[in-house]
This record gives C-alpha cells, structure tokens and sequence, in this order.
C-alpha cells in the first residue's frame, strides 16, 4: 500500500527558532525575510514546544534555525508510518510577502524524516494573481491555475489503487486555492485511493502543541448536498440525487440520507428499506406506483423508460382491476382464482375448449394440484374492461395504448436515437397520453384511471411527494 500526502504552504508554516521559541515571521515582509535567510546558512529543526507573540521583522545574526510546526503535527499523525510520497503546493512571486522559500524548507523536512519522494509545484509565480476579477470565469480562481493544480495531483494519484491511501493538509496558503485542492484531490481520487482530510487546529488558541486531526464535518458541506439532492429529486432523477449525497451515509446527522436512498431503491425497483414511510413508494396500486415513475422519467427527460413506463402503467392498472376480483398464484402469475362473492366470467368472456374465440379475457384452466381457475390472456383486455367491471377509464386507456404499443418494442429493440425519441414524443402526445409539456399525471385518460382505482388526487401524486421530500430535507 502507498500513501501521498497533499500540503499547501503559508506565511506561518516555517517558522523561525530563536533561543528555543519559535517565531513567525512578519507577514508583510514574509517573502523578504525568506530571501534573506535563502542567502545565508540555514537548517531545520524540530519544532519547539514553547512559541513567542514577537513576530520577526529582522533576522538574527548567524545560522538561522527553521522549524516547520503544521508539518510536523501532521507527520506526527502518522507515527512510524510515513507517507510513501509528497506534493507540496507552493507560491514564488516577487511580493514582499510571498512566503517563497517554505516549500523548500518543508522538502527539507520531508526528506530529513525519510519522505524521499517530494515534489513541489508553484502555482504562482512572478507577478502572477489568483484570480482576474475582469474576467467572471476566472474571477475567483483562473483557469490556468486551476489546470496547473489539477494536472500535478493527476500526476500524482495517477498510479494509485484503491487500497492506497490520499491524505490532504491544506493547512496554509490561500483560502480559495485550498478549498479547489481538497476538491481535485477527491476527484482525482474517484474508484481510486481513499481520502482524508486532515487539519492543524491553532495551537495558540487551544492553549496546546500543534497536532494534526482528520477534519471535522463542516455542515455546510450536509447543507450543500441537501440542495443539490433536491434539485435533482425535482428533475425526476432518483439515482442521481443518491449519487449525490451517498458519500455522506453514515455520518454524523446526516441521517436524512435515509430518505433519498428510499428513492433510489424506487427507481432500480430493489426492494424498499425497513422504516421507509415513503407511502406513495409501496402503494398498494401497482397503477399508482407506475404512473408516478413515468412523471419522473418524463421530468428527467428519460424518453424510452417513459415509453416503456406509459405501456407499464396500463398493463398496472389492468391487474389492479383484475386482483380486485381475483387471487393471482405465485408461481404462475396468470393462473386466477375467483375471490369471494366475485362474478364467474361466463359467456363472451370466456374461451371455450377446442373453439377459437379470440379476444375472450379468460380460460378454465385447473391447476397441477387440480384446483380450479382462470387463465387470463391479456387479448381479451378490452372485453374485461367493457363487459366484466364495466370501466370505461380502463377501455378509454386501452384504445389510446393500442395506438402506441409498438413503440415500447421500438425502444427495447433499437438503438433510442433522437429521432425515434421525437417521434414517440409526438405519438404519446396525440394520443393524449402525455401533455404538450411532456407530463403524464395532467392526463384525463390517466387521472380517469387513477380516480377509479381510488386514488382522489393523482395529478398530485409526483408533486406531493417531491414536497414530503423537500420538507424532510429542509427541517431536518
């Protein structure tokens, strides 16, 4: 197993010793004071417990003593274990206060403790800024440096596993560079090394040495993903929202994670976790449940699975009307038996042996165990809804399904090109299955279906679970 460490470098990460405290450096005149020491002889030591309020204006006479305090905390976190290699992110401009000689200090440092492999790489350098503020693309941080940070940490992982190990410190330096590296290092870590974020809390406020510690959950960062989650669970796109915020399972108050895993089991159609309260998840109505993946597929814009989702929806709702007159066997999903008190289908409902009568809905049929029931061939669903439970919601939906069909089979047998995807739109939109805006739950021919099916407000079923899902994100 390998590990890198990733540090930035600021005005107080070299400090300098004087009769056994150490010293930081004036930050105006930071980039100054290292040219002065770079000409003269100096070494590192380890850092002194025992720190001075004086900060440094004028150099001492004589070899100077360097100490590098926020680098030794976080070797300190190691113990015997040091990191197999280094990536020093540093500044070299001609500003006064450019600390422009503590990447090689800390090199030194690294390479005294047996971290022979260091790089360092100045992101600016001359007179070169962090960011243009002429230019909104680069107002914060410009792209060239963000190209030159990215490609030495792609550099880097490059040959990392995933058992190998990132641990990034940007314990100084600037606030806006900082927050894109402890970024790009997770990018670049994705189906690669783990990563872990550590940080040097001020030692001058916690009254104690300086001592590395893995980052503490910031809330923003729950915060953050919350609404990003959100706005991806109102676009339709279950799967994504849960890859948006799946990192964060398991942490610290960020149990409404829950949640949006609950959808995402909903869209892969896995089995839904213990404690999902989600009702509209596990309606009883298969109709229900199928209506509303069509509505989100559609505000994802996922034309072919609300194709397929549309076809699903009748065939839902036919079997829904089917089990409220008859049992279904578990292992021969088409094999009925009659429910109590439900009407025997007789006459032009059902097939009679050796006759061919098509668009019959039902046929005797006894089981291998000799029980007898029907079989019920979907041909025959017109006749079912129109003569057997008399619904004419459900006969309207079969006429307008008759006439796009076949486009579930174009779907699942051809490549979905844009233009076999137009042309579908435009068949679901004349036969008013789906609305000018590609909606589905508008529809009269599906809200008809729903309503029967028991259902009192099924033009809201997508839109008040999206609000169920927005208030447990929001008071959570």
């Amino acid at each position: 197993m390998t590990s890198l460490l990733v540090m930035t470098v600021g005005q107080t990460d070299v400090q300098l010793v004087v009769e056994n405290q150490r010293h930081k450096l004036d930050g105006n005149t930071c980039g100054t004071l290292h040219d002065a020491i770079k000409e003269r002889s100096w070494s590192v030591v380890d850092t002194p417990s025992s720190r001075s309020r004086d900060t440094i204006k004028t150099l001492p006479e004589g070899e100077q003593k360097l100490c590098t305090p926020k680098l030794d905390a976080v070797l300190a976190y190691f113990g015997a274990t040091l990191p197999t290699s280094a990536l020093i992110f540093e500044t070299n401009r001609q500003d006064a206060g450019d600390p422009r000689l503590a990447g090689e200090v800390m090199e030194r440092r690294l390479r005294d403790r047996g971290v022979n492999q260091v790089t360092r790489v100045a992101f600016l350098t001359g007179t070169e800024q962090l960011e243009d503020p002429s230019n909104n693309v680069d107002a914060v941080v410009r792209r060239s440096v963000v190209a030159t940070l990215s490609n030495a940490i792609g550099l880097a992982a490059a040959n990392m596993k995933p058992e190998d190990c990132v641990f990034v410190a940007t314990t100084g330096g600037l606030a806006a560079a900082n927050e894109l590296i402890n970024e790009l290092v997770r990018l670049h870590s994705v189906s690669g090394p783990s990563v872990t974020a550590l940080e040097v809390p001020d030692g001058d406020r916690a009254k104690q040495d300086d001592r590395a510690v893995e980052e503490k959950f910031h809330p923003a960062a729950g915060y953050r993903a919350r609404w990003q989650a959100l706005s991806l669970v109102e676009k339709g796109n279950l799967l994504g929202a849960w890859g948006a915020v799946s990192h964060l399972e398991g942490a610290p108050g960020q149990e409404w994670t829950l949640v949006i895993k609950w959808l995402a089991h909903f869209a892969s159609s896995l089995p839904l976790p213990r404690g999902c309260d989600l009702a509209v998840l596990s309606h009883q109505r298969m109709a229900v449940r199928a209506a509303l993946r069509v509505e989100l597929s559609l505000r994802a814009g996922d034309i072919p699975r609300a194709v397929h989702g549309t076809v699903a929806f009748f065939e839902a709702a036919l079997w829904d009307k089917l089990l409220e007159h008859f049992e279904r066997d578990a292992k021969d999903i088409r094999w009925l038996k009659l429910r109590a008190k439900a009407a025997a289908p007789t006459g032009n409902l059902l097939r009679e042996s050796g006759k061919d009568h098509k668009n019959r809905p039902f046929e005797s049929k006894l089981r291998h165990d000799g029980q007898a029931g029907f079989w019920f061939h979907e041909s025959g669903a017109g006749r079912f809804a129109r003569c057997y439970v008399k619904s004419d919601p459900l006969k309207n939906l079969l006429d307008a399904i008759d006439k796009v069909k076949a486009l579930r089979n174009d779907v699942a047998h051809n490549e979905p090109t844009p233009n076999l995807m137009n042309e579908a739109r435009c068949c679901m939109r004349t036969a008013t299955l789906w609305s000018n805006t590609d909606t589905f739950l508008s529809q009269r021919l599906v809200q008809d279906v729903l309503r029967e099916l028991c259902e009192a407000c099924p033009e809201r079923i997508c839109e008040d679970l999206i609000t169920t899902i927005r208030s447990r994100l929001v008071a959570a």
